[in-house]
């Protein structure tokens, strides 16, 4: 069993990738979310007659959104640190505040992470 203070110890060194990889899960899935919506709006308006042309940004922002999701959950399991930020990245189209906010955060959460890059120890 973990003590008082080894807990607390061990949550403020991993504050930034946990609050990071649920802001960058949330903006992935308001992008999955909001992504359906446009390309089910654009699929409906080109069928009345109205403006074509809304299916690619809608699939495009579901691509982003899955990204989002994976790079959010390796963030939260704190492993392949390149992931997360890829993710993060791809949280900023989804949803700008918490996309930026997640990246401050993964950008400064670099040693929580159990490997950074590929062939580094």
């Amino acid at each position: 069993m973990i003590s008082g203070k080894a807990e607390v110890r061990v949550m403020s060194s991993i504050w930034k990738s946990l609050s990071a990889g649920i802001m960058i899960i949330i903006a992935g899935l308001i992008g999955i979310g909001g992504g359906a919506l446009v390309s089910m709006s654009g699929e409906f308006t080109s069928r009345s007659g109205g403006i074509l042309g809304f299916e690619p940004l809608g699939v495009t922002t579901i691509i982003l959104g899955i990204v989002a999701v994976l790079g959010g959950i390796f963030a939260l399991r704190r492993r392949l640190w390149p992931l997360a930020i890829a993710g993060a990245v791809c949280a900023i189209p989804c949803m700008p505040v918490l996309g930026i906010v997640a990246m401050i955060f993964i950008s400064l959460a670099d040693e929580e992470f159990e490997q950074k890059l590929a062939g580094q120890s």
